[in-house]
């Protein structure tokens, strides 16, 4: 399978991303790089996560009722550290991670100057959302509020 990559799909007034990925995990991370994608302005990109010195590491916790909504619950809390401290998404070690709870260190780097953000993301939706097992690997799709 390919490393993990996603991209954005055409959707009527939000915007929506698919991603595929060789693992749970790796989905969840690369989601997460999407949408930082997503907020500079790129319309694709490949699962990099940067986990330099630079980064500010934080303990993150959630449960939800299903797999489907830990991922938007994953990404609305990542939308909200980056919205209300200005910073950005780069990686995350999960400790746990199954269908219903997650356990990880999350980190965020301050953008450099040159960095602009190209779009507003107002929020995660349930919206056509997806994720599942898709032959060796997972996909995922979310719609964003824009």
């Amino acid at each position: 399978m390919t490393p993990a990559r996603w991209w954005t799909v055409e959707h009527t007034a939000d915007l929506a991303i698919e991603v595929e990925a060789r693992s749970l995990g790796e989905l969840f991370v690369t989601g997460g790089l999407a949408m930082v994608g997503v907020l500079l302005g790129k319309e694709d990109g490949i699962g990099e996560p940067d986990a330099g010195p630079e980064n500010d590491w934080r303990d993150l916790t959630l449960e939800a009722p299903d797999r489907e909504a830990l991922f938007v619950d994953w990404l609305r809390e990542i939308l909200y550290i980056q919205l209300t401290e200005q910073v950005f998404f780069t990686t995350a070690d999960f400790t746990e991670l199954d269908d219903e709870r997650l356990v990880a260190r999350v980190a965020f780097q301050l953008p450099s100057k040159e960095v602009e953000v190209h779009r507003e993301l107002k929020g995660v939706t349930y919206h056509d959302l997806e994720v599942v097992r898709r032959g060796e690997g997972w996909f995922a799709r979310i719609v964003f509020d824009l």
